[in-house]
């Protein structure tokens, strides 16, 4: 008599699956990290071969027959219903993972991947000489296979709104219109009262030479007050900052300004957001769908979250600066508390996304969301890109760029082929202020613990309420779901006049 093979089976049988693609998966990301930190510049053409051959296997092993079959045998199954509803979610996730990668041929998945690798350099190198024209054919053709790659996902339905829903479900060019009008007509008033506010800060408490090597005491302590596990992590330095890994090697990369400490201050706080959420799932949910984040956005929310809310609230401050102080051996210690807070958090528009305050940044976003969904509406040219950033930079923040290097080249995201992820940016920061709000509800006095230093239980309200619920909800209901509201804008603009109106008095 033939063995019946039971439901369990099939599932175990399908997770086993996943875990060799998250382990491959695992494999490119830490080589790929490699080659934005340690590699010698020489190694970047073999590199490029190393990761288009991984990222083959990846797809391939993602796109295995079998485990479609496997889907559709555990979906047929008379006791589907008697799984619980964690395992209906991995297999909801894990078909829609299936659904869209075996749209992209692995020979295509390749050629994006080397690409990237081919690319990145060579933006390096732009982004150095402040010449666009190294960059741009390789720009071209990024575009091109990412429109490509759009027409595999859905061919009946604009590039550009597949690319946006590939980062976060459900977005659309309609959705972001309407949500970034309405984070344009409450942020300009705010940004102009700051501005025509005759209480500015004192730049001076901020702009001093540190040594890189004080930054990095600094960036260690950081890590060490947010709670981020460096037994299961690094720090390094990379050109742009950024994070990477899963729940047990969670890396982040940081720069170092001796100008401005607040770059590497800024990047330190962010990036440990990013490696907190990686590091917080649930450890049952690890090599399964559900062990990753919501969404892109909800990411990038967590990280914001530790960079503004808690890093730059006055009431971190008020506990950190007297330990900053001690770190950085004198050279703050002429500044009082107050005056430092409101050059810590002023308003003022800036060349540089990374810099940008938390007022301002929605408008570099909103301008990278507009030359995008131009450019691949075909409305905008590769040439035409720098006048149209240098235009859209005059006209939402009167600012005048100066060459391209500080313009169109500033960020990496392109080079990776990131094209539709830049709005996450600013839906994360939307999203942490409806957070936000519950947190004031839930915990009421959460900044006055943060005057004594006492994170622990605003971080392990983020771990309750985001973090350890990993992958079980998409980002809307998981706003929902903590907030008991639908999502809005609104919140972001409540909270952030609330707190700009306190500090420069209006």
């Amino acid at each position: 008599m033939p063995k019946v093979v039971r439901k369990i089976d099939l599932y175990d049988k399908l997770l086993a699956k996943y875990k060799e693609i998250i382990l491959l998966r695992n494999v490119s990301g830490q080589i790929q990290w490699d080659f934005e930190v340690m590699m010698p510049k020489k190694g970047a053409p073999q590199r490029a071969e190393e990761l288009s051959l991984l990222s083959g296997l990846v797809h391939k092993r993602s796109t295995d027959p079998e485990i479609a079959s496997l889907l559709n045998e555990i979906k047929q199954h008379k006791d589907y219903d008697k799984l619980s509803d964690i395992q209906k979610r991995n297999v909801l996730l894990f078909e829609r993972s299936y659904d869209k990668l075996t749209r992209i041929p692995t020979v295509f998945a390749q050629e994006l991947t080397k690409h990237s690798a081919v690319a990145t350099p060579k933006w390096k190198e732009a982004k150095r000489k402040a010449d666009y024209s190294i960059f741009q054919n390789e720009l071209a053709k990024m575009v091109e296979l990412k429109k490509q790659q759009a027409a595999y996902l859905n061919p009946d339905l604009d590039p550009y709104d597949v690319l946006l829903d590939n980062y976060e479900r459900g977005f659309s060019v309609e959705i972001y219109d309407k949500i970034f009008q309405e984070a344009k007509a409450g942020l300009i008033p705010i940004i102009k009262a700051c501005m025509d506010s005759p209480n500015q800060p004192d730049t001076s408490l901020i702009f001093r030479d540190c040594p890189i090597e004080i930054q990095k005491e600094v960036a260690h302590d950081l890590a060490k007050i947010v709670q981020y596990d460096l037994k299961g992590g690094r720090i390094d330095e990379a050109v742009h900052a950024f994070s990477t890994g899963y729940f047990d090697d969670v890396r982040i990369t940081i720069n170092y300004n001796p100008k401005d400490f607040r770059d590497s201050f800024t990047a330190t706080m962010h990036e440990c957001g990013h490696a907190l959420y990686e590091q917080n799932y649930p450890a049952k949910y690890k090599y399964q769908p559900i062990g990753s984040s919501s969404s892109a956005a909800m990411h990038e929310g967590q990280a914001r979250f530790i960079e503004n809310v808690i890093g730059r609230s006055p009431e971190f401050w008020e506990f950190y600066l007297p330990r900053f102080k001690e770190l950085t051996r004198g050279l703050f210690d002429d500044v009082k508390l107050k005056p430092f807070i409101h050059a810590i958090n002023m308003v003022t528009p800036s060349k540089i996304r990374v810099h940008a305050d938390p007022v301002t940044y929605s408008l570099h976003i909103i301008l990278r969301y507009e030359l995008e969904k131009e450019l691949f509406a075909d409305k905008l040219t590769i040439s035409e890109l720098p006048s149209f950033w240098n235009e859209k930079m005059k006209e939402y923040l009167d600012i005048d760029i100066e060459n391209n290097s500080e313009g169109l080249l500033q960020d990496t995201h392109w080079a990776w082929g990131l094209m539709g992820y830049f709005p996450t940016y600013a839906l994360g920061s939307y999203y942490n202020a409806q957070l936000q709000t519950q947190l004031s509800k839930d915990i009421p006095d959460w900044k006055e613990q943060m005057r004594i230093g006492k994170l622990s239980n605003i971080l392990g309200w983020l771990n309750t309420n985001i973090r350890n619920k990993g992958n079980l909800y998409d980002p809307l209901d998981l706003i929902k779901n903590v907030t008991g509201k639908e999502f809005s804008a609104k919140y972001f603009i409540e909270t952030t006049g609330e707190k700009y109106s306190k500090i420069y008095d209006f």
